[in-house]
């Protein structure tokens, strides 16, 4: 993120060792002041409002990195002591998007992944000075360095910023109208907000193509795959990405020259954004694959402008008018055949077949559900998916005693998943053609809540049961019953996840389940979202 001083320097000096520096300082018209402003505003809101899981010694790290950098080149290069505004919004942007998983919102001294930090900005501020083109830096500075660390490092160790803060509330409206507001007022001084509109645009309108193809992606605040107009109005009025096409694509340093130029560079960014996100199912990877457009439209243009000089000296100017209607009739056929590329290339990120499980009969009764309020989730679980939860639940205890008293392996992954079917499978193993203790449960009631889920995936759905369970135990292959035990009380945590339109058990918590192993989920602290 960046922005040209446009007003005039400072006329202050400093000493050192006899000898006097120019001081080099912005005014308060310079328009990296009015976009640091917008920043600071953002941060101050995400840790207030937000839950960001970012310190400000972090920030602080980014700031000090890219302004001891840009200060020490200025110095050496041109003998003046300048105020880093450049660089300070360099590391002010690397510090809203990077994440280090771990970071826990509130610790605000923590300087965990520091190096994390310290290196991106460093990459972001040096590649301003050491890639070059007739005089012009060629990437973002910040854009370029994120890239380049969530590329080496992946989801492990650093995250994006979320796409989506929170629910909408009074907030997140004030941070929309912040950006939006923000946005407008900087570029249009600038002259660059044809660059910013023509972009979302033709962004909007290949995200519509890639909702319409059946486009799944999960996100670790959202309860299931995000499909359809709800993937559409994420993508297209998510926060995170406002800000890329307000503050990123338009830095003036690395923006071509002419409004056909500019047109074709937003353009080119929002279709290759769409076409990189089309094969991605995670967040991370759809963060990532936006971020990533603008560093190869970036990486292209010089060529670009190479080819189109060429061409200019040829005479291979503007079309003749009687070639127009030809060139437009050439538009439409392209903007075909990409949209045909999109739904192509998304064809990984589309659910395949769901498997037909054992439902549960009409007339059954289902357990009371309660939803307990979520932490640190940006979505909720209604009634409807409270109940088909218990829906499920009911049904997966079911099939887990079919396949148990069956001794059917096949059978138990109808109803578990992860540590949960581990746990099935090794008591079948080991029943073989002998005695096999099957429970049966009677559930009363469940409390459903949301916790986190780990790295990219969609939030955990904890399931509390109330009732009774009796032990059955079976022998020989016809799974003659041997003995029934007296119910006993049921307290049980399930850990449930969504698997293509049902919920699996995948673990259980402070209680052996089936098999005789212990099944809890060992979950990770994780980070709240943003």
């Amino acid at each position: 993120m960046s922005a040209p001083a446009l007003a005039g320097v400072g006329r202050p000096t400093l000493r050192i060792g006899g000898t006097a520096y120019p001081v080099l300082l912005p005014t308060l018209r310079d328009p990296r002041l009015h976009l640091a402003s917008v920043i600071v505003s953002l941060q101050v809101l995400g840790q207030v409002a937000f839950g960001f899981p970012l310190s400000i010694a972090q920030i602080l790290v980014s700031l000090a990195t890219c302004a001891v950098l840009e200060v020490a080149i200025a110095f050496r290069r041109q003998r003046v002591i300048m105020w880093p505004a450049s660089a300070l919004l360099t590391g002010n942007g690397v510090a809203f998007v990077l994440r280090v998983p771990g970071t826990e919102h509130g610790d605000w001294w923590s300087m965990h992944g520091w190096w994390i930090f310290a290196g991106t900005a460093a990459a972001a501020l040096l590649s301003k000075y050491l890639i070059r083109f007739r005089g012009h830096h060629v990437f973002n500075p910040s854009n370029f360095g994120l890239v380049l660390c969530f590329l080496l490092l992946g989801s492990e160790r650093a995250d994006p910023l979320a796409l989506w803060w929170g629910p909408m509330s009074a907030w997140m409206a004030l941070a929309l109208a912040i950006i939006v507001t923000g946005g407008l007022a900087i570029l249009s001084r600038l002259g660059l907000l044809g660059i910013a509109v023509g972009f979302w645009l033709a962004f909007a309108a290949g995200i519509g193509v890639l909702a319409a193809s059946g486009h799944e992606m999960t996100a670790r605040w959202h309860l299931g795959p995000i499909t359809g107009q709800e993937l559409w109005r994420l993508l297209v009025f998510s926060p995170e990405i406002l800000a890329f096409l307000f503050f990123m694509i338009t830095d003036p340093k690395t923006v071509p020259e002419g409004r056909t130029g500019r047109r074709a560079y937003a353009v080119a960014i929002a279709l290759l954004a769409v076409l990189l996100i089309a094969p991605q199912t995670t967040e991370f990877a759809t963060k990532v694959a936006v971020l990533g457009a603008l560093t190869l439209v970036c990486a292209a243009r010089p060529a670009l402008v190479l080819l189109q000089g060429t061409a200019l000296a040829r005479g291979a100017g503007r079309l003749a008018p009687r070639r127009r209607p030809l060139a437009g009739a050439a538009a439409l056929l392209g903007a075909a055949g990409f949209a045909g590329v999109v739904v192509l290339a998304g064809i990984p990120a589309r659910p395949g077949a769901a498997g037909v499980a054992t439902p549960v009969a009409a007339t059954t009764r289902l357990p009371h559900v309660t939803v307990v309020p979520s932490r640190d989730v940006s979505t909720e679980i209604d009634a409807a998916e409270a109940r088909q939860i218990a829906r499920d639940v009911v049904r997966d205890l079911r099939i887990e005693a079919e396949a148990l008293r069956l001794r059917d392996r096949d059978r138990a992954k109808a109803a578990a998943s992860g540590a949960r079917l581990q746990g099935l499978w090794q008591q079948i193993d080991d029943a073989k053609d002998g005695t096999i203790v099957v429970p049966e449960h009677a559930i009363a009631r469940i409390r459903v809540t949301l916790e986190v889920g780990a790295g990219q995936g969609p939030p955990l759905v904890v399931a509390k049961l109330a009732g009774t369970e009796t032990l059955v135990t079976y022998v020989g292959t016809q799974a003659t019953v041997a003995n029934r035990s007296e119910p006993r009380p049921l307290d049980r945590t399930l850990e449930l996840r969504l698997d293509r339109g049902r919920y699996l058990i995948v673990g259980s918590r402070g209680a052996v389940v089936p098999g005789g192993r212990q099944a809890t989920t060992r979950r990770r602290a994780r980070p709240r979202r943003g």
